[in-house]
């Protein structure tokens, strides 16, 4: 199972969105440390740093905008061996195997996994764009932990069977 969590439609509003907010940074921060440098008879350092770092923001969300800037892939993918996923576009990629999985709290926000090893990972379903992908996102885990006979809300493998 493989889920887009930011489709493409989301993915170009938000690139718009920090393209023009580029502009207006970049703009105002030229605009600003001009002043410091030409206008005035003694430079203010501090203000002329504020605006060369306003002016790097500025290029930065420009870059990203216009596209010079890749931005990754925010998705969620699950097969029989792994889940893996990136919930938004700068985080980081997250890959749990099944087989390290000791149990899974499931909550309306927040999915939590207990590895073996008594460490956590935390999946925010809040990072999610969509309220009803996120949810489907948090049953799909919860169905497949089930059939991966992975303790589920601290509901005891035996007690989660399905009965045929």
């Amino acid at each position: 199972m493989y889920v887009n969590l930011y489709p493409h439609k989301e993915l170009k509003k938000t690139r718009q969105l920090l393209l023009w907010t580029g502009i207006l940074l970049l703009c105002g921060g030229l605009t600003a440390l001009a002043g410091e440098l030409i206008a005035r008879e003694e430079i203010r350092w501090i203000w002329a740093v504020g605006a060369l770092v306003v002016s790097a923001i500025g290029s930065l969300g420009f870059a990203v905008g216009a596209g010079h800037l890749q931005l990754k892939d925010a998705y969620f993918s699950m097969t029989p061996e792994r889940i893996a996923y990136r919930l938004t576009l700068y985080g980081t990629e997250h890959t749990i195997y099944w087989d390290t999985i000791d149990s899974i709290q499931a909550t309306a926000h927040t999915l939590v996994f207990d590895l073996k090893d008594s460490r956590q990972v935390i999946m925010r379903l809040g990072h999610i764009q969509s309220r009803e992908t996120a949810n489907h996102v948090s049953v799909s885990i919860q169905l497949a932990a089930i059939q991966q006979q992975v303790e589920v809300n601290k509901v005891p493998v035996s007690a989660q069977g399905v009965r045929q």
